[in-house]
C-alpha cells in the first residue's frame, strides 16, 4: 500500500530561482559543476558539494557535513531560499519539440519503501547510501525528489492537466533550455491527489535508488518512518521518457564481428547507421572500423526471466564473453555506457579516431519491462535505461523537521 502526505519545503525566492537551483553529479559534467560552484555563490551545489568550492575538504568527513550545513543555512538566512509549509505541488516540465511531462511531487511514507510497496530495479550500494543517509542527517533535508512511476488513475491524470492553478511557486529554466515550472495544490487538489494515490498497491522507482534508500534509513534510524516520508515526483508510467545506454568498447583490438556473430548463430546484415535510426526491440546495431551491422537477436525463450528478455542482457551473455571476454560490464574497464539521445555520427567519429574499436546501439527498454524486472524481484544490468525527465537539485527542497 502506498501513502502519501504533504511536506514542508524550501524554494528559492522569485529573483533567485534562475540561480540557485541546478543538475547535480551524474546530470552535467564534473568540470562544468566546479566552475558553477565556484562563479556562483547562489547555487546549491555548493550545498550538496561543498568541495567544489573548498578542494581541501574531502567528502564524507565532518568538516564535508559541517560546511554543506553552513551553506544551506546561509542560503536560509539571507533570504535566497524561502521556507513553505506543507503542501503537495504538481511540477511541469517543457522540453523543446515535446509534450509538456506532468506529475505531482509528495512525501511518499518511507514504510512503503521498506515495506517493499515502492519497487526497485537497481542494486543500492550499502556505503553510498549510509554515506547519503549522514548527508541528510546533517541538513535535515532532501533537495531532490526521486521519481516514481506506475499507470496511474485515469481520474488523476484527468485533473493533472485540468487543475485551475494560481501563479506558480517556482520557475526557471535550466541548461538544456528545458522549463520546470512547480504550482502549490489547494487544499481541495491535494486531498484529490492523495485519496487518488492511496488507490495505488506499489510504485516503481525510475531514478533516485540510493537517494530513497538513504532517507529511509535516516528517517527509520529516527523514528519516523510512519510518521514521514521521501519527497519524491509521482508521473504516469506513458509520460516517462527512456532511452537507452550504448556499450562503447575500448582496447579489445580488431575483433572479427561477422565470425563471432556466425557462430553465435545470429542473422546480421550491413547496413550505414545514420543519426535517426532506431533500433527496433530484439535487435541491436554494431558500429566498427569494419562497418556497421544491423543484428537480429532472434526471439528469447519464454520461459525465460524479465531480465532475461532484456536485449541488454542478451548482448552481454551470448556475445561479450566469446567476443571480448567480458563477463561483468559493470567492472570492466574497457566498456564505456553512453547515453541512448547521443548522435550516432559521434560514436562513429570517436571510433574512427580511434577513441574505441567499436559500440553496441541498442533500443530503449520499455517502462514495462522495468516494472517486470521489479515485480520479479529482479535487478536491471548496469546502465541499462536513462530516464526523463531529470529534475534540478535544490529548484524544492524537503524540510525533514
Amino acid at each position: 500500500m502506498i501513502r502519501v502526505f504533504p511536506f514542508s519545503s524550501l524554494i528559492p525566492a522569485e529573483e533567485m530561482q534562475q540561480s540557485v537551483p541546478t543538475y547535480g553529479s551524474g546530470k552535467l559534467p564534473q568540470a562544468i559543476l566546479e566552475s558553477l560552484a565556484k562563479e556562483n555563490p547562489n547555487s546549491f551545489i555548493r550545498v550538496v558539494k561543498p568541495q567544489y568550492v573548498d578542494a581541501s575538504i574531502e567528502q564524507g568527513t565532518d568538516t564535508f557535513y559541517q560546511q554543506s550545513a553552513e551553506n544551506l543555512s546561509a542560503l536560509i538566512e539571507d533570504g535566497r531560499i524561502e521556507k513553505h509549509s506543507h503542501a503537495i505541488y504538481l511540477y511541469e516540465q517543457k522540453q523543446p519539440g515535446s509534450a509538456p511531462l506532468r506529475g505531482v511531487v509528495v512525501s511518499v511514507s518511507a514504510a512503503s519503501y521498506l515495506s517493499g510497496s515502492v519497487k526497485k530495479h537497481e542494486n543500492v550500494l550499502e556505503n553510498k547510501c549510509h554515506r547519503l543517509a549522514k548527508h541528510v542527517a546533517a541538513l535535515n533535508s532532501v533537495a531532490e525528489p526521486v521519481l516514481l512511476s506506475n499507470k496511474l488513475p485515469v481520474s488523476l491524470l484527468e485533473n493533472l492537466h485540468h487543475f485551475e492553478l494560481t501563479s506558480p511557486v517556482a520557475k526557471t529554466k535550466c541548461a538544456q533550455g528545458f522549463d520546470h515550472i512547480l504550482w502549490k495544490l489547494n487544499q481541495e487538489q491535494t486531498e484529490t491527489v492523495i485519496s487518488s494515490l492511496d488507490t495505488l498497491d506499489s510504485l516503481y522507482i525510475a531514478d533516485g535508488h540510493h537517494r530513497i534508500a538513504a532517507v529511509s534509513e535516516y528517517l527509520l534510524n529516527a523514528g519516523k518512518s510512519d510518521s514521514k516520508g521521501v519527497m519524491s515526483l509521482i508521473m504516469d508510467s506513458d509520460e516517462l521518457l527512456i532511452k537507452s545506454f550504448h556499450r562503447l568498447l575500448k582496447n579489445v583490438g580488431e575483433v572479427d564481428i561477422e565470425a563471432h556473430l556466425y557462430n553465435a548463430g545470429l542473422e546480421y546484415q550491413k547496413y550505414q547507421l545514420l543519426d535517426d535510426d532506431t533500433m527496433d526491440a530484439n535487435s541491436v546495431a554494431i558500429i566498427s572500423r569494419q562497418g556497421d551491422y544491423i543484428v537480429g537477436l532472434g526471439e528469447f525463450d519464454p520461459h525465460c526471466d524479465a531480465v532475461g528478455k532484456l536485449e541488454v542482457n542478451r548482448i552481454e551473455t551470448l556475445l561479450f564473453p566469446s567476443m571480448f571476454g567480458i563477463s561483468d560490464t559493470g567492472k570492466d574497464d574497457r566498456m564505456t555506457f553512453m547515453r541512448g539521445d547521443t548522435p550516432i555520427s559521434q560514436i562513429k567519429l570517436m571510433i574512427e579516431q580511434g577513441t574505441y574499436d567499436c559500440a553496441f546501439v541498442l533500443p530503449a527498454n520499455s517502462f514495462r519491462q522495468v516494472m517486470e524486472v521489479a515485480d520479479q524481484g529482479l535487478i536491471m544490468p548496469p546502465k541499462s535505461t536513462w530516464v526523463e525527465p531529470k529534475l534540478l537539485t535544490g529548484f524544492i527542497t524537503q524540510l525533514l523537521d
